[in-house]
C-alpha cells in the first residue's frame, strides 16, 4: 500500500495592522473611542454668555433681591440703584446665577463711592470680591474662578456700615453658561430671600417691561 504522499500546508496569512502597528480592528475602535471623547468634550463647552438679569436696573420684574436701604432712580431715563447704609445695614443687592463648576467668569460693575462692594458668595478659587476706593463713577472687574463642584453662585453689591450712600448702574457676570430667562436663574430655580426682599423664582411664561 503506498503512502499518503504529503500535502504542503497553506501559508499563514500576515495580520494585517493599523497606524503605529496596531490590528486593523482595534485601531478602528480606538479612533472611534477617540473621536466620541472629542464629540463629548465639544458638546459640553459652553458659550460665554451675560448670566446676570436686569444688570442695568431698568426693568421689571426687579429679580434683585434688596434690602429695604435700596432703591432705585426715578429720574427718567437714568437707571441706577442707590444703597444707604445704615449702622445696622450695608444696604446690599444679590441675584443668584447659574455657573459650570471648574471654569473662569468676569464680574463687572458701575458704581460711585467708595465703600462699594461687588463680589460671590459660594465656592470658588482665589479672588471672590473687590471693591471701590472713589467717589465718583468707577469701573470695577474681579476674575472669578469656580469649584469643582460649583454649580451657582450669588452676585452681591453694597455698600458698608455707617457709610455714604452709593450708587451702581450696571452689573455684569460672564462666562460659559445657558441664557437666563427672563425672570433670571432657570425654570427650576427655587425662590431665595435675602435682607428682608424675596427674589422670586421665574416662570416659563415671564415677560419683561422696561422702565422709561
Amino acid at each position: 500500500m503506498r503512502a499518503p504522499t504529503p500535502q504542503p500546508r497553506p501559508a499563514r496569512r500576515p495580520r494585517r495592522h493599523g497606524g503605529l502597528g496596531l490590528p486593523v480592528g482595534l485601531a478602528t475602535a480606538l479612533a472611534f473611542a477617540a473621536a466620541t471623547v472629542g464629540l463629548a468634550s465639544s458638546a459640553a463647552a459652553l458659550p460665554d454668555v451675560e448670566l446676570i438679569v436686569n444688570g442695568r436696573f431698568d426693568s421689571y420684574p426687579w429679580i434683585w433681591g434688596c434690602e429695604s436701604t435700596t432703591s432705585r432712580s426715578t429720574v427718567p431715563h437714568e437707571h441706577y440703584m442707590t444703597g444707604r447704609p445704615t449702622a445696622e445695614s450695608y444696604a446690599g443687592c444679590t441675584q443668584r446665577v447659574r455657573v459650570q463648576p471648574n471654569s473662569s467668569y468676569t464680574l463687572s460693575a458701575s458704581v460711585r463711592g467708595p465703600y462699594v462692594f461687588v463680589g460671590v458668595t459660594g465656592t470658588v478659587t482665589g479672588t471672590a470680591a473687590t471693591w471701590s476706593h472713589t467717589s465718583d463713577w468707577n469701573d470695577l472687574s474681579v476674575r472669578i474662578t469656580t469649584g469643582p463642584a460649583t454649580t451657582d453662585l450669588t452676585v452681591y453689591v453694597h455698600g458698608w456700615y455707617g457709610q455714604d450712600p452709593y450708587s451702581v448702574r450696571t452689573v455684569s457676570f460672564t462666562g460659559p453658561g445657558i441664557p437666563p430667562s427672563p425672570c433670571g436663574g432657570s425654570d427650576t430655580a427655587v425662590p431665595t430671600t435675602t435682607g428682608g426682599s424675596t427674589l422670586p423664582g421665574p416662570t416659563p411664561s415671564c415677560s419683561r417691561t422696561y422702565i422709561p
